[in-house]
């Protein structure tokens, strides 16, 4: 790979890290905000899901509106310490601004759904933020998504997260222009699985590699390069 590939492949894996740092600038300022306002209704008592919605509501709909990424929904999913009935999503999403509908939510089952969401478990597991995806959204948009979260954390207990939405068709926008003259330039997440790409022999969803960031990728030609980020779960793949 020439020298000047080698800097284009550095600086579209930086396109990407920044790119994603503009999703978690919004959050990272309302983290604060929302933390504060529920550490107090932990002495007030625990909320319904209804009431929740009202009081994360205009947060939401700010960051989706003034976002400078192309987000699809935000909001803010409370633990069971906060809620006590109906849906812990306070979570808006698409042009409509639709609030995620609590018929989603059974009796008993939030709970239950939601520890086996990357999304909310691996937050609430490691303490850290996350991205989380591609996957389907099968619980709000049904559409690819990539979904990052922050967890909402109060005197060592976990409340939730705060999150934010990009589908992967607007990821492709807003991130291939910057793979300039990279042939078949690929951006896959910490399991392998492709992002995004350039290259027609691969999809979203594909598993391009095995252990991405555990001591090299396998299955990957020679002549292929790899640019790995430094604050998120991606590596940038391109081949000579």
């Amino acid at each position: 790979m020439s020298t000047q590939a080698v800097r284009d492949l550095g600086a579209a894996m930086d396109a990407v890290d920044e790119f994603f740092d503009g999703v978690f600038a919004p959050l990272e300022a309302w983290l604060p905000r929302l933390t504060a306002r529920m550490a107090r209704q932990l002495e007030q008592g625990r909320l319904t899901g209804a009431q929740l919605a009202a009081l994360v509501e205009p947060d939401a709909h700010r960051i989706l509106d003034t976002a400078d990424r192309p987000l699809y929904g935000a909001g803010y999913c409370a633990s069971e310490l906060l809620v006590s009935e109906g849906n812990p999503l306070a979570w808006w999403q698409g042009p409509e601004r639709s609030l995620l509908a609590s018929s989603t939510f059974g009796p008993g089952q939030a709970a239950i759904d939601l520890v086996r969401l990357e999304w909310y478990r691996v937050p609430r597991g490691t303490g850290r933020r996350h991205v989380a995806g591609p996957f389907v959204d099968y619980l709000c948009s049904n559409e690819i998504t990539i979904t990052s979260s922050i967890p909402v954390l109060h005197e060592n207990r976990f409340l939730g997260v705060i999150c934010a939405d990009v589908l992967v068709a607007s990821l492709e926008n807003a991130l291939l222009p910057q793979a300039g003259e990279l042939a078949e330039a690929t951006l896959v997440n910490a399991g392998g699985r492709v992002v995004v790409s350039n290259d027609p022999a691969y999809e979203t969803g594909d598993r391009l590699a095995e252990a991405v960031f555990d001591g090299g990728i396998g299955g990957l030609p020679g002549s292929a390069r790899v640019a790995r980020s430094d604050r998120y779960p991606f590596a940038l793949v391109a081949s000579e």
